[in-house]
């Protein structure tokens, strides 16, 4: 989702941290009662103060609202509201869901709210913190169209200004999938359009409409349904016959693992000073009448194995591509390339209720950043 120049002043770990509560902006621009949950009506005077449209769908949009916090001070959060939504009490579900989720790179929910929307029907509100300026799909398109155009011209390498602000990434965003895992939720649709970059270039895993949460872990290995995006989902959520076994299309937390690890490829790849395009080439396959990309069909037909080689071999032939954090640890580590693509095959591949691939990929990126280093044992 392509956002806007506008974002929350504050970062989400700030934000955290502070403890602050926010409250609605009164039509006057004072502060007004504290932000509910529940989805309790708000007045038209409040209403009024909502501000720029960002994203339109059938089914709901985005909007930035403006909130003040206990002290004062003014910021910007998105909106999400949805029109006349069928199953009111699975969106109650699912705000009681996000509502515990505190993590410094998932995204919080603020409160809900409920208002009178066109020929008065009922529209139905969640406000999230904070508001992102893009997502890590826009960054990487805008990293791999650099990356292909340096190729074509085969002028001297400059990488990116921005590929080095992903190497973070990766152990931040394990961190955040063990933390929803440890809570016993699936997000259960991980891409690259669901994470957010905040004005701090902090990755924020977002958008938890189809989350769900668990009792324990047994409880969270179901049977496939088609939630989730098919070109990054584990072949279990969406492929088999109808009269398959049931036991062998059920699925767990590692629906969450197997599908950070195709981002985590993309991630790797314009990295490594590679084109996206170039990549998913030989990736296409033919589903419900539609061509399209599906990594978990490539990770099969062993398309993605042969590409990782060629990400290992520009490692070893052309470690210029690499940003400078990533080459001192290969100095110091000379296997690092090798246990850096390794991580990222083994959530690829992933199977059912087996955490050490995530848990392995934690300890193998934390070496990459400095915000979400991984503990060390002991």
């Amino acid at each position: 989702m392509t956002l806007h120049n506008a974002a929350s002043d504050i970062s989400l770990e700030d934000f955290l941290t502070s403890g602050q509560r926010f409250h609605w902006v009164q039509g006057d621009g004072h502060q007004g009662p504290a932000v509910q949950m529940d989805y309790q009506p708000i007045s038209e005077d409040i209403g009024i103060r909502f501000g720029t449209l960002v994203e339109w769908t059938a089914k709901s949009h985005i909007v930035i609202v403006p909130l003040i916090t206990d002290d004062g001070r003014q910021d910007r959060v998105a909106a999400k509201i949805m029109r006349t939504p069928s199953n009111i009490l699975k969106l109650r579900n699912e705000l009681e869901i996000l509502r515990g989720l505190r993590h410094k790179h998932i995204i919080a929910v603020l409160g809900s709210f409920s208002r009178s929307g066109r020929k008065n029907r009922l529209e139905y509100g969640v406000l999230v913190f904070p508001l992102a300026t893009q997502d890590l799909g826009d960054f990487l398109e805008r990293i791999s169209k650099h990356n292909k155009d340096f190729e074509e011209t085969r002028s001297a390498w400059i990488a990116h200004e921005d590929t080095p602000k992903l190497l973070p990434f990766f152990a931040c965003l394990c961190e955040a999938v063990l933390y929803l895992h440890e809570k016993c939720v699936k997000h259960r649709d991980i891409k690259p359009e669901n994470i957010l970059i905040d004005r701090a270039h902090n990755a924020i895993l977002a958008d938890f409409d189809i989350s769900r949460a668990y009792n324990d872990v047994k409880e969270a290995i179901t049977y496939s349904s088609l939630d989730g995006t098919i070109m990054y989902s584990s072949k279990h959520v969406w492929k088999g016959p109808d009269n398959a076994n049931p036991k062998d299309r059920e699925r767990g937390l590692e629906w969450d693992i197997i599908s950070l690890g195709f981002v985590f490829l993309e991630m790797a790849t314009v990295i490594f000073g590679k084109d996206l395009r170039k990549m998913r080439e030989n990736m296409h396959y033919r589903h419900n009448h539609e061509t399209m990309v599906i990594y978990s069909e490539a990770l099969r037909d062993g398309k993605i194995q042969e590409w990782v080689e060629v990400l290992r071999a520009t490692a070893t032939g052309s470690p210029e591509k690499l940003p400078d954090q990533l080459r001192e640890v290969i100095k110091s580590v000379p296997d690092y390339v090798n246990q850096f693509l390794g991580a990222i095959m083994d959530m690829m591949s992933a199977e059912q209720d087996n955490h050490h691939p995530l848990r392995d990929a934690y300890r193998v990126f934390g070496c990459l950043s400095n915000h979400c280093p991984c503990p060390q044992p002991g």
